[in-house]
């Protein structure tokens, strides 16, 4: 139950919850690699990491790109993927390509990290995939986002019957303070934060050192599979 000396790939590693989750790894010893769309940015956290740390600008929806990266590594223990995306649609407005985006975004880059990873992997590696609340709590003209949310955590299940031993969980986090919502927010990031804080039981949103360590739980423990663990501050239940 320890990620010491093991190789972890953080997909969306490179700011936020993925950042987190990759230097609390590196801090326990684990060999990095960090993915992220932005070859730059990619870089910057890797530096920022320290170490050994390998970095990729790349999508992991292009199942050539991925594999040709991972292909590269000496070893893949575990995966963490944060990718996703919310397309902004009434239902009425969206078309294929839309819902296409969404669905490439999360679950066919959840698709490619198993098809590419898992004969890499040895019989206690895992999986953790990033769903998010509106699979359960969908808000008017975000359809395609909240369907691929719910629809990558139906294939954690699944994987984690088809790959097994290998373990393969979701995770689905609330409002966590990261550049991705502040920029949702608006101009007055801070108002918005302390808004939506106010409508959480647990009085604040969360911040992203408190996902990675829900993510070292999902990682480490070698009997949870097939479970969405959500980390929301209660905010489902109001």
């Amino acid at each position: 139950m320890s990620v010491k000396d093991r190789s972890v790939v953080v997909v969306g590693g490179t700011s936020g919850m993925g950042y987190a989750t990759a230097a609390l790894f590196a801090e326990q010893g684990a060999r990095i690699a960090v993915v992220g769309r932005d070859a730059d940015k990619a870089a910057q956290a890797a530096a920022a990491l320290g170490g050994d740390v390998v970095a990729a600008g790349l999508d992991a929806a292009d199942a050539d790109a991925l594999g040709e990266f991972m292909g590269g590594l000496a070893a893949v223990d575990h995966v963490v993927s944060f990718t996703g995306l919310q397309p902004a649609a009434r239902v009425g407005d969206t078309d294929h390509e839309i819902f296409g985006s969404a669905f490439d975004a999360r679950v066919w880059a959840a698709r490619n990290c198993c098809a590419i990873a898992a004969p890499m992997m040895p019989p206690d590696g895992s999986f953790t995939f990033c769903s998010g609340l509106s699979a359960i709590r969908p808000r008017p003209g975000r359809s395609p986002g909240a369907v691929a949310t719910a629809a990558v955590e139906s294939f954690c299940r699944a994987m984690a019957v088809e790959l097994a031993p290998i373990r393969v969980n979701a995770l689905c986090p609330g409002a966590f303070d990261t550049e991705v919502l502040r920029r949702a927010l608006g101009p007055d990031p801070e108002a918005g934060l302390a808004r939506l804080g106010n409508s959480i039981p647990l009085g604040r949103i969360g911040q992203p050192e408190e996902i990675a360590h829900a993510v070292q739980f999902l990682v480490t423990n070698t009997y949870t599979t097939g479970i969405t663990l959500r980390v929301d501050g209660g905010a489902l239940l109001v």
